[in-house]
């Protein structure tokens, strides 16, 4: 058995970190400015909560845990609940207890701060998947739950292309005229919508939904990359689309969502032609691809009029601590 040591990160290793994270996580590369961002600038993050287990000084695994220590806008710290972001050990370094002591002492970390139930891995705002990808790594999800964790529900991915053709409906336009007659209008944010739109968001939808759209705006994006559905001068719906994950993800992108109309009004087709109007406005800036890293099974039918199909199933996991 290797003789390893497990340490918190205290700097000067980020690169090490980030080249054993693409190893281990093949499906979820990263690159130096990602791991800064949403990792070493978000303001919850402890150095104490990234623990290192090293061989002969060479970093052979890593775990990120998360635990609140300032209020998420109107849903507060979520005091009892701590986050694993992530975790790998490189594999000729596997079946030594190196992951199992990682867990350990990550797990340990949250709980001694308050955690009664630890997530892997849906914290938000900065998450990098929803859970454990069950293609890429089936023996993550094995590893978890013979440490007490359960599988509470799958997260869907789903990409799509929308060049040179859309896929959409064929009644889309007629659904459109349908909503206008009802007095309902789906078109781009504009400066007079703003503050109905962010009231809209903070009644109706979590506060990272509402966190995501408000640091998009303050970061400048165009406003036509957030779509509203509009009733009686009111926000009734919404959907947007950004870049990604770096210092620039706020700008136009492949990215979709977060996508929702409030509960009164669904039903009627709503979705279906903010989805179909954000499609376009994509096809405009010439995007040829869309996708979305989290999604639920009944979303997933309305993606799927579009064209766009399952590409990754995660399973977001559990642990009560005891």
């Amino acid at each position: 058995m290797s003789e390893y040591e497990i340490s918190s990160y205290e700097g000067g290793e980020e690169e090490e970190i980030v080249g054993l994270w693409n190893e281990v996580l093949f499906r979820d590369p990263i690159d130096i400015s990602i791991f800064e961002r949403k990792i070493l600038l978000d303001p919850n993050f402890d150095a104490n909560g990234l623990k290192l287990a090293k061989v002969r000084g060479e970093i052979v695994g890593f775990i990120i845990t998360i635990k609140r220590k300032y209020n998420f806008f109107y849903e507060g710290l979520n005091e009892k609940v701590g986050w694993i972001l992530a975790m790998g050990v490189k594999n000729e370094h596997r079946r030594k207890g190196i992951g199992s002591k990682l867990l350990e002492e990550g797990t340990s970390y949250l709980i001694n701060n308050g955690a009664k139930e630890i997530w892997y891995s849906t914290y938000v705002p900065n998450y990098f998947f929803p859970g454990v990808d069950e293609d890429a790594y089936p023996e993550g999800i094995t590893f978890l739950e013979k440490r007490g964790f359960k599988k509470v529900y799958t997260a869907l991915a789903m990409d799509g292309s929308i060049w040179p053709t859309l896929k959409h409906p064929e009644n889309v336009r007629e659904i459109e005229e349908k909503l206008k007659k009802e007095g309902i209008e789906v078109k781009p944010l504009e400066t007079k919508y703003i503050w109905k739109f962010l009231k809209f968001l903070r009644e109706n939808f979590s506060a990272d939904w509402y966190r995501h759209s408000l640091e998009m705006l303050q970061r400048g994006c165009e406003k036509d990359q957030i779509m509203i559905a509009v009733k009686d001068k009111e926000v009734i719906g919404y959907c947007q689309h950004y870049n990604g994950e770096g210092y620039d993800w706020y700008k136009p992108g492949e990215h979709f969502g977060p996508f929702g109309v409030k509960e009164e009004f669904r039903g009627k087709g709503i979705g279906t032609v903010l989805f179909y109007k954000i499609m376009q406005k994509m096809r405009q800036r010439n995007i040829h691809h869309t996708f979305v890293v989290w999604t639920d099974e009944e979303a997933s039918h309305l993606y799927s009029r579009f064209g766009m199909q399952v590409s990754r199933r995660f399973a977001v996991m559990r642990k009560i601590a005891g």
